[in-house]
């Protein structure tokens, strides 16, 4: 089928239009009789308009930035706002930032030299008050705000080239290259193509909607609940050492479990935290943006949250 070597051969080429190839996989899920499908692929195109169905990968890390005053005048700009005595619904909004915009926004944000270039969140001045015991008597802050790099939209638009040519590939694979449209269509319906979408795109264990509001049925793929082997496995393969995932084993071993709000326990929060100060300091080798999204969701498949 020549739509999906299209496909492919967009995702393939580093510098080929990942809004393209979007644009290819809508017509092609419809061409195959896929139309419950498609949900994802309009969220992508046109951004997400509902911010709590905004997948892990679009979370991203954001440093808490502020510039601090005497009282006359600025005495320091850009300076690392620490927010751990705060409370946590506070630091999780500031601490993060959903990507909502459309891929294409996103492609052309990172397009060309990046410079000194980032997206940030301004904290309204009502709530800067309330951070003012963070520095010495006479001093406060004129300004903070939550900022995201470039570099960490760029890994997001990798994750989603990555994603998308995973389901690409293994349709290819399963419906043949070969075939007509009619053929295809009539090969897909004999393939859950369904669950291999939700398993390439979304992730194990995860649950979602497709289609739209017209359509409220849900899909989910295979669960890793409780699996040990398969947490470790996928922390392996986004380079997390040996040494921490044994930590992290004896951490799990000591929590009872996750709490009753659905909260880990606090030694696997520990460890999380351990891992998020490798990434800072580069001592594990991720994006920073990426680490935080990629330990949670592992954990929250591994605990079936």
């Amino acid at each position: 089928m020549k739509l999906l070597d299209d496909i492919v051969e967009l995702l393939m080429n580093e510098s080929g239009s990942l809004n393209e190839a979007l644009l290819k996989t809508k017509v092609l899920l419809r061409a195959i009789g896929q139309n419950e499908l498609v949900g994802w692929v309009n969220d992508e195109l046109i951004g997400y308009r509902d911010i709590s169905s905004v997948p892990p990968y679009r979370k991203l890390h954001a440093r808490v930035l502020g510039n601090i005053s005497n009282g006359w005048h600025t005495v320091a700009q850009s300076q690392l706002v620490p927010l751990t005595n705060l409370p946590e619904e506070f630091r999780e909004y500031w601490e993060a930032q959903e990507m909502t915009e459309a891929l294409g926004v996103l492609e052309k944000m990172v397009s060309g030299d990046d410079g000194d270039k980032h997206l940030s969140r301004a904290m309204p001045p009502e709530l800067l008050s309330m951070l003012g015991g963070l520095l010495s008597s006479g001093f406060h802050f004129e300004k903070i705000w939550s900022q995201v790099e470039l570099p960490q939209i760029r890994q997001l638009l990798i994750e989603v080239r990555s994603r998308l040519l995973d389901f690409i590939l293994e349709l290819r694979e399963k419906i043949g290259d070969s075939m007509s449209d009619n053929d295809a269509k009539s090969a897909a319906a004999l393939i859950d193509v369904q669950s291999m979408f939700a398993g390439a795109v979304i992730g194990d264990n995860a649950t979602f909607q497709i289609g739209g509001s017209q359509n409220q049925q849900r899909v989910s793929n295979r669960n890793v609940k409780g699996d040990g082997n398969a947490l470790a496995t996928e922390l392996r393969s986004r380079g997390v050492a040996e040494d921490d995932i044994v930590v992290l084993n004896e951490a799990i071993r000591t929590d009872p479990a996750t709490t009753a709000d659905g909260q880990f326990g606090p030694a696997v929060k520990s460890w999380i935290k351990r891992m998020m100060g490798k990434a800072i300091d580069a001592s594990w080798n991720i994006e920073l943006g990426v680490a935080g999204g990629l330990l949670t969701s592992a954990l929250q498949r591994y605990y079936g949250i």
